[in-house]
């Protein structure tokens, strides 16, 4: 299988809290400061066997067969358009695991640079996940901010701080 190399901008690790016991199929992005106005470039999907826990909240992330499975994923941008309908959220789930346990990345799902309005994206079940406690739904974002503005970090250095 051949993998291509591709350069990381930025990342922002999204998690989406999954309450315990709810009975709700659809779950909203929270707002993210650091994504507001951005073009994203790529989205990767975790679950348990990837990461037992967030690294933000220390809650653990959901297992495959809720992460993944049966889980769609809808984005929508600033003029209230889903540019991204109900994709599913097994497309974007792209880390491999051997049986060595070692993991890598392959096939990450790219994008051209939309501008998303994550109060306004989603998750959708479709059932509710049966969680007992409180579990996150997991995910990367890759983004770049707007040219002018990746020009003026661009020029900051170890002798120019800003």
């Amino acid at each position: 299988m051949a993998t291509s190399l591709r350069k990381i901008v930025r990342h922002e690790l999204v998690e989406i809290v999954i309450p315990a016991n709810s009975t709700s199929t659809r779950f909203s992005f929270p707002d993210l400061p650091n994504l507001r106005n951005v073009h994203i470039l790529g989205m990767s999907i975790y679950d348990y066997d990837n990461y037992r826990l967030s690294i933000q909240s220390l809650t653990p992330v959901l297992p495959q067969s809720s992460a993944i499975k049966d889980c769609f994923i809808t984005l929508v941008n600033y003029g209230g358009k889903e540019f991204l309908h109900q994709a599913p959220a097994i497309n974007f789930h792209s880390i491999q695991i051997q049986s060595a346990g070692n993991s890598f990345d392959y096939d990450v799902k790219m994008f051209t640079g939309q501008k998303v309005n994550y109060p306004k994206s989603y998750i959708q079940f479709t059932t509710a996940p049966s969680t007992v406690n409180n579990q996150v739904f997991l995910c990367s974002i890759w983004y770049s901010l707007p040219v002018a503005e990746e020009k003026i970090d661009a020029d900051f250095d170890f002798r120019n701080k800003g």
